[in-house]
Formats: structure tokens, sequence, C-alpha cells
């Protein structure tokens, strides 16, 4: 498994640089275009780490666990913690797909347009969705709305008019992610597949240099992540290969 310390470090490095580019937008040293293709990558990369740190293996000693809120790429005021998404990623590889169990509002979607828009709200959707099951808003989700309030209004002084390119760049790279994740790789012609997701090799090539390689394996192996949780995103080729040398049973 991979370690909680790793993931964490990186995830918090991907939101850092993420902030660091959309400073440099605001004074004028990064034009939007580039900002725009920056930032998709560096929130697809953030996206993983996070989703890596949620299954890594766990260490009381973890320095960096009570920077783990810090991590999260704030989209508006609702949205969930990084506790609370931990939680509910977790109920969904328990039960993926259960339409009263699993918290992830995309799978349920029996059409692509159903599933783009839950994935374009699913910030909003899933911090809803979670309240609601527990009837209650907890500490730990007071806590996370605090920060998504305190850093919203920060990025919004820091930005003015130019809020408009952080707001493009989280809501489509949070749409992107959920959709694909949460629909395209759970439908019927993909979920299920013990085989790597074909691809081209040059769409491979530019997929590790745009999104990192553990983005790309996460993706082409996603039924075999569901099976094997605690694997890290880099050894699920390897798995791959060794599953398929066994014979069937």
């Amino acid at each position: 498994a991979e370690r909680a310390l790793d993931c964490d470090a990186r995830a918090l490095a991907y939101h850092a640089a993420l902030l660091l580019a959309f400073a440099a937008l605001c004074g004028g040293l990064l034009p939007a275009w580039a900002f725009v293709v920056v930032g998709l990558c560096l929130y697809v990369r953030n996206f993983n780490a996070i989703h890596e740190g949620v299954h890594a293996r766990g260490e009381r000693d973890n320095p960096l666990r009570p920077l783990r809120q810090l991590a999260m790429i704030v989209h508006g005021p609702l949205q969930l913690g990084r506790d609370e998404l931990a939680s509910d990623h977790r109920r969904h590889h328990a039960h993926p797909g259960d339409p009263r169990r699993d918290p992830h509002v995309a799978v349920h979607s029996d059409h692509w347009l159903g599933a783009l828009l839950h994935a374009v709200f699913q910030p909003e959707l899933a911090a809803l969705q979670h309240v609601r099951a527990r009837r209650s808003l907890r500490p730990g989700m007071r806590r996370a709305l605090a920060y998504n309030a305190a850093m919203s209004a920060a990025l919004l002084a820091l930005a003015g008019g130019d809020i408009v390119w952080w707001l493009v760049v989280t809501r489509v790279g949070s749409t992107v992610c959920w959709f694909v994740f949460d629909f395209l790789l759970h439908s019927r012609g993909l979920w299920g597949r013990t085989e790597a997701l074909p691809m081209p090799r040059p769409i491979q090539a530019l997929w590790a240099a745009l999104f990192g390689r553990d983005n790309l394996h996460a993706t082409r192996h996603h039924t075999l992540h569901h099976r094997f949780a605690s694997v890290r995103d880099r050894d699920l080729p390897a798995l791959a290969r060794l599953l398929a040398t066994e014979p069937a049973s």
C-alpha cells in the first residue's frame, strides 16, 4: 500500500502549486489560457493524490495528517471536507453502484447527460447528501464548511474579476474527474474488466505527462483498483499481468 505521508505531501504540493499559479495569473504574470492548462493538470494530480491517500497505509506518526484539509481544492462554500470525502469514498468501494448505500451520485445515472449534470454539481450534491444521511451537521463538516468559506473569501479578495478562471479550472476539473471515474468507468462496457483499458501509446504518454502516470494506471485499471484498493496505482499494471498468468477457476 501507498504511504499516507507520501500521498498527503503530493496533494498539498499540487494544491500549493495551483494557488501559486493563480496568484501569478492575478498578478499579470501568467496568461489565462496558460493558467487553465496548468491548473487542470494540477487539479487532476491533486485529485489522484487525495484518492490514493484515502486508500493508503495509515501512519500514526504522519506529521502531515493535521494538514490534510489544506490539500482540498475549494470549488465554493459548499463541499465535503477531506475526512468526509474519505468516508464517502470508502462506502463507494464497499457498495459500488448500490443506490441506497453508494454515496457517489454520478454512479447511479442511467444516461450520460444525467451523469454529466451530477458531475457538474458533485461538490454541492455530495455535501448535501452527506449531511442528509447523517441528519445533522457534525463538527468535522462544520470545520470543513468554515474552511471552504474562508478560502472562497480569500480567493475572491485576491482575484476580483479573475476569480472566474479559478471557477473554470475547479469546476471543469471536478466535472471531468467525477464523470470519468464515477460514470464512464462504471458503465456497462467498461466496468468489470480485468485487463487494462485499451489506449494508444501516444495517448498514454500524453496522459502521463499531463496528469501523471499514477492517474493513467488508475484509469486503465479501475475495476482492478476496486478489487484491490490497497494496491498502489503504479503497481496495478504488474498486478494485472500477474492475474493474467493465473489459470481460470
